[in-house]
């Protein structure tokens, strides 16, 4: 009897194995430390970087946890040693041997792959939907994050703004349509900073008023914190080093406005919607403002709905001293 068990268990397990090795899955059997596992698959067809699932032998669990694959490893005989970084543990179920991780798609929504801090993408070569990378563009009128678009990638909003990643770690932007009304425009945006919790950017915005021969410089300065498993901190200090008359009154469009802070807060939900919320203050005007915006998330589409104030104090409709509704269309590609 106890054979019989015994070699219905071994081929329950080759089933398995066989069935991980069809669905670009790997069978976890080890552990390396408190962090790191291991796994093994017949398949180099990984990507180092790639976050992927932990599926639980139970099958009424499904997927609980995420790992990264960190290490790939040839070890002959078509088998290849993977080693994985523990990115989220769920609170009630703990990794064992027999478990498996498996390559989801992330080129569109997927139920599996739950909105979080810890499982943004920051950088990969694959075709990642836009729910899944960090934001970039808050919308015009709440400005940017730290963070930089992906190597050729393009972001570009109705009213013709437009971003370029021209690597992982520089962003180039100008809203076209200035450039043709006779205002130039251009700003760039590097990181020089950045780990797993923090981000640290800095550049230049410069804009040019042809018939007023006037001009304004912004030396710009971006710092994104993730705060807990769903709040990412945001906050962007720009100092005005060139100035022209009224800028103070622009200050409302973040890329061409005067010297100013604003700290905010960025909450991923579940479905990798986002909700904005935080104050700015404006150094030119003394006056203290804010927003609150929801971001729908599709693959590559956002659409935003905003509340701004200039100035929290003039309970008036007003984009130079109060509340102000607006939205944002904009693509990423």
């Amino acid at each position: 009897m106890l054979l019989k068990t015994g070699l219905f268990i071994s081929l329950i397990l080759i089933g398995f194995a066989s069935n991980a090795a069809n669905f670009n899955s790997a069978l976890i059997d080890g552990f390396v430390d408190e962090q790191y596992l291991k796994a093994s698959s017949d398949s180099k067809n990984w990507e180092i970087g790639e976050i992927v699932p932990v599926v639980s032998k139970n099958a009424k669990i499904g997927v609980f946890s995420f790992v990264e694959v960190k290490q790939i490893r040839p070890e002959g005989n078509g088998q290849y040693d993977l080693k994985l970084k523990l990115v989220r543990q769920s609170r009630k179920y703990m990794i064992q041997k027999g478990d498996y991780i498996k390559r989801i798609d992330l080129s569109s929504e997927n139920s599996d792959y739950i909105g979080s801090t810890d499982l943004v993408i920051k950088t990969s070569s694959q075709n990642i939907s836009s729910k899944y990378k960090p934001l970039v563009h808050q919308g015009i009128f709440i400005g940017e994050t730290a963070q930089t678009l992906y190597k050729n990638e393009f972001l570009v909003n109705f009213l013709g703004n437009v971003h370029y990643g021209l690597t992982d770690q520089i962003s180039l932007n100008s809203y076209l349509t200035l450039n043709v009304l006779g205002r130039p425009n251009a700003s760039v945006k590097m990181k020089v900073y950045d780990s797993e919790s923090t981000t640290l950017s800095a550049g230049l915005s410069f804009v040019r008023l042809i018939q007023e021969d006037e001009a304004n410089l912004n030396l710009n300065f971006y710092w994104d914190s993730i705060s807990s498993d769903a709040l990412i901190s945001h906050i962007y200090l720009g100092l005005g080093l060139i100035k022209w008359n009224g800028a103070a009154d622009a200050a409302a469009i973040k890329a061409v406005s005067s010297s100013s802070f604003q700290t905010g807060y960025e909450i991923i939900l579940d479905n990798w919607d986002r909700f904005l919320v935080g104050p700015s203050y404006n150094f030119e005007k003394k006056t203290l403002g804010g927003y609150l915006s929801y971001v729908w998330i599709y693959d590559r589409f956002h659409f935003q709905l905003a509340i701004n104030a200039t100035d929290i104090t003039k309970f008036n409709y007003d984009t130079k001293d109060g509340y102000f509704a607006n939205f944002d269309l904009y693509w990423r590609f």
